[in-house]
């Protein structure tokens, strides 16, 4: 993340360029991991686990660009699965029903092999709509947080700025995979008095950590106002988190 400060006189202004990742961004998962493997396998990781981690971390970021679950979704599918399997091992173990032990069979005969020329070209065609997202964050999906504004830039298009006064701020982590897969990403909400979203901000990197430097270059909104009027404002603006 890029940091710039400002100064404006004696007073020092905070800013914080963020940027909001495309769902393709979530791919460097599945190209990292095919690299990795590729060092791995066979001499480090069996072929057969090999396989089995690629396809693993596949279906989790199909699942993240494709689905949103949140983290009460998430606990809720958990503990659905969780009572799925007791019950199967009830009837396995009580009632002679083999239910588990068929599935499990059945994915064991499957017995898929890591091949290191399937991996790495899927991974090398992967990164090029991986790539193209940085291309995409850097110039249509930048935004610039300041104490007086909030400013997006859109290459060929034009900016926009949003005046932050009278707003509050609201994080939203919708999304627990893409929020891993976004080291910490989620979505930033502008909130007016009468509850309405007024500009939400989605899938910004890194939010999770950033949130305090966010938190207090929005606060320092107040502290501008009151050195402009002059005279000193008995309640500072505050943000709900």
């Amino acid at each position: 993340m890029a940091v710039g400060r400002l100064v404006r006189g004696r007073t020092k202004i905070d800013e914080i360029v963020v940027y909001s990742a495309p769902p393709a961004f979530y791919l460097w998962l599945v190209i990292a991991t095919g690299f990795l493997l590729n060092v791995l396998a066979p001499n480090i990781l069996n072929e057969r686990f090999a396989a089995w981690v690629f396809i693993f971390v596949l279906v989790y970021t199909f699942i993240a660009i494709i689905h949103d679950l949140s983290l009460k979704k998430l606990l809720l599918c958990t503990l659905v699965f969780a009572v799925l399997w007791l019950f199967a091992r009830y009837m396995e173990s009580l009632h002679n029903v083999v239910i588990l032990g068929t599935i499990l069979k059945y994915f064991a005969e499957l017995d898929p092999k890591y091949d290191h020329g399937t991996v790495s070209a899927l991974c090398w065609l992967l990164m090029i709509p991986w790539v193209s997202s940085l291309f995409e964050m850097c110039f249509n999906r930048k935004k610039k947080f300041s104490p007086n504004e909030i400013a997006e830039f859109h290459f060929g298009e034009g900016s926009e700025l949003t005046d932050r006064s009278g707003l509050r701020f609201v994080t939203k982590y919708r999304d627990v995979l893409e929020t891993l897969l976004g080291f910490g990403g989620g979505d930033l909400l502008a909130v007016d008095n009468h509850q309405t979203v007024i500009k939400r901000y989605e899938n910004i990197i890194g939010l999770w950590f950033h949130w305090g430097q966010l938190d207090r270059i929005l606060h320092q909104r107040a502290t501008l106002l009151d050195e402009e009027v002059g005279t000193p404002k008995p309640d500072a603006e505050k943000l709900d988190i």
